[in-house]
């Protein structure tokens, strides 16, 4: 559980990373999305980066009574949007072009509807900070809908989001992983 936890949290970090990455990259593409090979791969490295997260988020929460079916359904959710959309990003890629909308499309409603259960259950669970519940319940349609200010804000928000779940994992496997002090035996 606690190496779980722990790749996990470093996968949070690396996503953070490469998505602040993607969005300068994203800032410097002269042209529309899918044509700039670095930026799809940088993307595709942060999705991958996200999902290892999201199985550290999983690991350190279950079998415990209030993760239950509920959270491992927002685990599956979850992973199982992100994967879409690094599928199809690996298409885009092949392809030259953007493709297959509204499959990338039923990608990012399973990422929105898997990432709210996940947050309602961190809220719920306490395992980590209640703004990483809050963070994975508010990023991705605030960073939609952000997008029309400025063209990075949701990989920027995701940037957070991530990030601080990184943290969160690791200083939470830390003290998992802290031996528990016991008094010693009593003689006589």
């Amino acid at each position: 559980m606690s190496s779980m936890v722990k790749w996990g949290g470093i996968a949070g970090l690396a996503a953070a990373a490469l998505l602040i990455v993607s969005a300068i990259l994203n800032q410097m593409s002269p042209g529309p999305a899918g044509s700039n090979l670095y930026l799809d791969v940088v993307v595709l490295a942060a999705y991958i980066a996200v999902i290892v997260a999201v199985l550290g988020i999983h690991a350190l929460h279950s079998g415990r009574p209030r993760y239950g079916r509920l959270g491992t359904t927002g685990t599956v959710l979850t992973i199982a949007g992100y994967a879409i959309i690094a599928v199809m990003t690996v298409i885009s890629m092949v392809q030259g072009q953007r493709s297959l909308l509204p499959i990338r499309l039923t990608g990012a409603g399973l990422v929105l509807v898997g990432s709210a259960l996940l947050g309602v259950i961190i809220i719920l669970a306490r395992l980590l900070p209640w703004w990483c519940g809050v963070l994975l319940i508010v990023t991705f349609p605030l960073g939609h809908f952000a997008n029309a200010l400025f063209s990075s804000t949701e990989n920027l928000l995701m940037a957070l989001l991530w990030g601080s779940v990184g943290v969160a994992l690791l200083i939470r496997r830390q003290e998992v992983d802290e031996p528990v002090l016991t008094q010693p035996a009593r003689t006589g």
